[in-house]
């Protein structure tokens, strides 16, 4: 072999040894970093200014394809300095759904949301049909931008990722596959109902008075009716902050308290719900709910002469293990999930919002006052509207210490029930009676009878107006007794406790 193929094969030899090397070198070498996010490629799926997207389209794979349209609507603000201005803003409203509440908040997502998008990573190119099964984009979500003077912008949303949990995304008419971040298209994988507003009353303003003329609460459970009516002659007294404007009135009269009623009379008005049920239900939808025979009815009359039904059908059990009442408003055509906290009406009783107190009128309003008892009678006539100018008779002659009579009635005003009796109790005989009040207010539209019965165990009745509806400690009777006997004799301090 000559030196010159000698040579040669030594020099590939030298050669296939390198190469060898040079690949080990390859194979072991530490994989490039990543180029940063300055320099990496950004790729813009579209853009648009969200103010300029007028109707935003969403037709799911498996389900109803609802639209929400852009509005502008005035609403109040204030400025860097304070002042009050009016802006306007672009709120979304769903379509075929206006005559329900909505969450304009929520809703406002589709739109500004994702009004430009970037991909976060090509997946494939020139996908196929078969290659969009793979990433949910046979079935995907479809969703229409209408863009003003541009465009509309059409995008299909597949399945979340396994790794990351982002989503496939493709363009309508293009043919490569992407992943997006799942906030951007987080909005678009909800249904119409969860848009839907929970709050089915507007709360009323600060200070707005809303009258209520009657409520009655019907109920399984209960073998009687609760009916609350509104009381003028309460509510025109320039002395009746601290009371309620209602009284009961079934299945007994009692006065109420102002802040254990309020929901009752008031339960509708701000009425907010855990969950929307079914928008726009059909009959067969309300009976298998139980409405159609509900649990509850709550019938209110307002002050501008409609009549408003809330009612409480079946109770159901949520994904969480919570169980709500399925309930409906006469006026908004839907059917909510309510807790047992977000209503007052399923359980409500006559003890849990009426007023321990017997009386409520004030002392310069009453015009005649006649205390009976142990023998005693004192019978009072009054006229004024105030302790400066009240004329006051005991008996038929005129009485001038009106500070007495003051810190006497102080007293009957401290009368209170103790149980609240539903159940009807024939009243004893007059012959029965140990002590009896007689009140009447000045302008004739209000008045009381009020009598006292032994009930034993210590106890005694008290009758209202001829019935049987409280039950009082009968050493209270017994400090009245005291009190009536002593009232003329200015010098002994009345009895305030018992």
């Amino acid at each position: 072999m000559n030196k010159t193929l000698k040579g040669i094969i030594g020099g590939s030899a030298l050669l296939a040894v390198l190469g060898g090397v040079l690949a080990v070198l390859k194979l072991t070498e530490k994989e490039p970093e990543p180029e940063s996010s300055s320099e990496a490629e950004v790729i813009m799926l579209w853009h648009a200014n969200s103010d300029d997207i007028s109707k935003v389209t969403v037709e799911p794979a498996d389900g109803k394809a609802y639209s929400a349209v852009r509005r502008m609507d005035q609403v109040e603000t204030t400025d860097l300095n304070g002042s009050k201005i009016t802006q306007d803003i672009a709120n979304y409203y769903l379509t075929d759904y206006d005559d329900l509440p909505m969450d304009t908040t929520g809703i406002r997502l589709l739109a500004t949301r994702a009004p430009e998008l970037a991909a976060v990573d090509v997946i494939l190119e020139h996908a196929s049909d078969s290659d969009y099964a793979r990433f949910g984009l046979d079935h995907p979500t479809r969703v229409t931008y209408e863009v003003d003077n541009a465009d509309p912008i059409v995008f299909l949303i597949g399945d979340k990722t396994q790794v990351d949990s982002n989503y496939y995304l493709r363009m309508e008419g293009g043919d490569t596959v992407y992943t997006v971040e799942s906030t951007a298209v987080d909005p678009f994988l909800k249904s119409a109902e969860d848009f839907l507003g929970t709050q089915v009353t507007p709360e009323p303003e600060d200070g707005e008075e809303i009258i209520v003329k009657s409520v009655r609460i019907e109920r399984k459970d209960l073998d009687y009716d609760i009916l609350l009516e509104y009381d003028e002659s309460i509510s025109e007294s320039d002395r009746s902050g601290s009371m309620a404007q209602h009284v009961m009135t079934e299945p007994i009269y009692c006065l109420l308290s102002p802040d254990k009623s309020a929901d009752a009379t008031h339960g509708i008005y701000g009425l907010s719900a855990n969950e929307v049920v079914t928008p726009h239900p059909t009959e067969a939808d309300k009976k298998k709910c139980g409405l159609d025979d509900p649990f509850t009815t709550v019938t209110v009359k307002t002050g501008e002469g409609k009549t408003v039904t809330f009612t409480l059908g079946d109770t159901y059990e949520t994904e969480d293990g919570e169980t709500y009442y399925y309930g409906m408003l006469s006026t908004v055509n839907c059917i909510y999930g309510f807790s047992a906290d977000a209503t007052i009406y399923d359980d409500v009783v006559p003890s849990g919002i009426s007023s321990k107190n017997i009386l409520d009128l004030y002392v310069w309003d009453v015009s005649r006052l006649v205390c009976e008892g142990g023998g005693k009678k004192l019978e009072f006539d009054g006229e004024g509207s105030d302790a400066s100018d009240f004329v006051l008779k005991l008996n038929g002659a005129r009485y001038e210490n009106t500070e007495r009579y003051r810190q006497f009635y102080s007293f009957l005003l401290q009368t209170k029930a103790e149980d609240l009796i539903i159940e009807e109790i024939e009243t004893p005989d007059e012959s029965e009676r140990l002590a009896a009040l007689t009140v009447e207010k000045s302008d004739g539209t209000r008045s009381y009878q009020i009598d006292f019965y032994d009930a034993g165990g210590m106890k005694a009745y008290i009758a209202i107006n001829g019935r049987i509806t409280f039950r009082c400690r009968k050493s209270y009777v017994d400090t009245l007794l005291h009190n009536i006997e002593i009232f003329e004799n200015d010098s002994e301090e009345f009895t305030t406790r018992w």
